[in-house]
């Protein structure tokens, strides 16, 4: 079986500070963790991406949001651009573990996790949304674009890992 990553993306305080949707922003940081979980128990990679934009390292609004579960064993990855591949080390990190197939979640399914799910796809990778564990600045939208992408619920994720 080939190795899954769960990468999300900008679950950072003030990633949901600047969003009007918060209650879709919660929900899907709560699916996130049950995912999350879910993965570091099957002992898949899960890596945590945070966008400097979001104010840099040193500030309280990069900080992932409180309600995130994170573990040691979790990889961080800073971004400067949408896509989490440019000029990262993410594709390094990735083929290191091993990973062949990535499920996507976080915020915001316009920008950065849409870009992120594009350049992944362009590396190779098989990649999919994680159904109901995506937010962003427009509810519709964010719907729009699920129905547009290869998604993967966590029925399927069970099955599967």
């Amino acid at each position: 079986m080939s190795k899954v990553a769960l990468i999300i993306v900008d679950m950072q305080k003030n990633c949901k500070e600047a969003t009007s949707c918060k209650g879709s922003f919660e929900k899907a940081v709560e699916y996130i963790n049950e995912i999350s979980q879910y993965f570091r128990m099957k002992k898949q990679t899960v890596v945590i991406i945070q966008d400097i934009e979001a104010g840099g390292p040193e500030t309280d609004g990069f900080k992932c949001v409180d309600e995130l579960e994170v573990s040691d064993h979790d990889i961080f990855v800073n971004k400067t651009y949408s896509n989490g591949f440019w000029e990262t080390d993410l594709d390094t990190i990735l083929k290191r573990e091993g990973v062949e197939c990535i499920i996507i979640c976080g915020f915001a399914v316009e920008h950065c996790v849409l870009f992120t799910y594009n350049g992944a796809i362009e590396r190779g990778y098989k990649t999919f949304l994680l159904q109901n564990g995506v937010a962003g600045f427009d509810d519709d939208e964010v719907k729009r674009i699920q129905l547009l992408r290869s998604v993967i619920c966590y029925g399927a994720l069970e099955y599967f890992l």
